[in-house]
């Protein structure tokens, strides 16, 4: 089976390093499937990048190597970790990110960092990625356990007040703002019952109605967004623009 490698980045477009650096994965693995996440995260936002990455991975077969860069140093001393976790390979350097991935998932996190000084940054990923696709980490590897702790908020649902409590983690290219509040999570404890969506404290909407799909018309909606989070969208508009919406804006949800 041909290896799957998928990359997140805060590089952009523009330059042509990411152009370079695919070109370096195929001579490493010729017959490789590259896929893009996205490379338009905000410079260094690690926490942006690991809330896309958890929400997105599961989309990709079990089996793929997914290459984090975003905030990557790629100094001298860059050493590239490698985390597996639920048969996807995680590859990037452990600048906080690793953990705000999967400290929660409950089980102790044990990786493995590929180490040579004699090597540059992005040759010790192509070959950490050459060991993963061949199954060889542990003979060019060292048992890796220190990982650097920085955490990513969760959703708060407290079901005696009837309240769920997010943020804005991501504004995406239709200026759309995705929570960090998961779908079956609200559907859940709110069902069918009334509920209020306040933004802020300058933007209390009493009218927000929840959608499956984007041809309700009402001015703001709460829907699926596919990263299977619960997204604030508008018809047709912008809706970060129009409310005045940015990253880590608080979303509280009452419901009856």
């Amino acid at each position: 089976m041909r290896p799957i490698i998928t990359l997140i980045s805060d590089w952009r477009l523009r330059d042509p390093y990411i152009a370079f650096f695919k070109a370096s994965l195929l001579d490493a693995a010729a017959d490789a499937v590259i896929l893009d996440i996205t490379h338009h995260l905000d410079m260094y936002n690690i926490g942006q990048t690991a809330f896309l990455m958890k929400q997105s991975f599961h989309r990709f077969p079990k089996g793929s190597i997914h290459l984090i860069l975003t905030n990557t140093s790629f100094s001298s001393t860059y050493h590239p970790v490698l985390y597996t976790f639920e048969e996807h390979h995680f590859i990037g350097e452990d600048n906080g990110i690793f953990s705000m991935m999967f400290k929660d998932a409950g089980i102790p996190m044990v990786g493995r960092q590929y180490v040579d000084d004699h090597l540059c940054a992005i040759d010790k990923i192509l070959r950490l990625v050459d060991a993963v696709a061949k199954d060889t980490v542990e003979s060019c590897t060292t048992a890796y356990n220190d990982f650097h702790i920085s955490l990513l908020e969760p959703a708060f649902h407290n079901k005696n007040q009837r309240l769920i409590e997010g943020k804005v983690m991501y504004v995406d290219a239709f200026f759309n703002a995705i929570t960090n509040i998961p779908v079956p999570l609200f559907k859940e404890a709110v069902g069918n019952r009334p509920f209020k969506a306040v933004i802020r404290s300058s933007n209390e909407w009493q009218t927000v109605l929840y959608s499956d799909n984007y041809e309700d018309k009402q001015s703001f909606i709460l829907t699926n967004n596919p990263l299977g989070c619960l997204e604030i969208a508008y018809y047709q508009g912008k809706v970060s623009i129009l409310a005045d919406i940015g990253e880590y804006s608080t979303v509280t949800i009452s419901y009856e």
